[in-house]
């Protein structure tokens, strides 16, 4: 399905909207709805980056992969490192502000948020700053460097979170496994 919104193209994947029922339904605790709540906190932020930057995203685009936000072009280095940053930073700002607040549970999701989009891996803000600096610097070989970095921290992430799954038997943590494979092997399929 796609819409625009003051000139901006907006694509919705039916199959984001299934998955995300399905684990919302799935999920007896609650915790999952909050981790969307704070998820669309850490687009807000990527949002707020852009408004006061006065940058027109192209196309927002909701996918099974997640949000994404299509930015300009034009943009420098540092606009585009900064517009990416916003997001995770903003999860890091509230983590600290609902620690303060003794709410530790909202603390928790969003300090996990802003960890993971802030890691070097395929499809995440982190991984989109790293592709970035590297294009930046080193523009023979930026896509090869950070397809190695990215797969090494995907490996190694994923292995970690193998781990924690079998001893807390959370299966969500299987999703996180599959969405970090799937992202690394689409990078790797380009």
């Amino acid at each position: 399905m796609d819409f625009s919104v003051l000139k901006i193209k907006v694509s919705v994947s039916p199959l984001f909207f299934s998955v995300l029922t399905t684990v919302l339904l799935l999920d007896k605790t609650g915790v999952s709805g909050f981790a969307v709540l704070f998820s669309l906190l850490h687009e807000l932020g990527h949002i707020l980056a852009l408004l006061c930057g006065k940058i027109k995203p192209k196309e927002f685009r909701l996918s099974l992969f997640g949000i994404h936000i299509r930015l300009p072009g034009n943009l420098s280095t540092g606009e585009k490192c900064l517009v990416l940053m916003s997001g995770f930073m903003l999860n890091y700002i509230f983590a600290v502000l609902f620690f303060v607040f003794r709410e530790p549970i909202f603390g928790y999701i969003n300090l996990l948020i802003g960890i993971f989009t802030s890691l070097p891996l395929p499809s995440t803000d982190g991984g989109e700053i790293l592709k970035t600096v590297l294009e930046e610097f080193l523009p023979k070989n930026g896509g090869e460097v950070f397809g190695i970095v990215s797969g090494i921290f995907a490996l190694i992430f994923s292995v970690l979170l193998i781990v924690l799954f079998v001893i807390t038997k959370n299966y969500f943590i299987l999703i996180a496994v599959i969405y970090i494979i799937s992202c690394a092997g689409k990078r790797a399929a380009r």
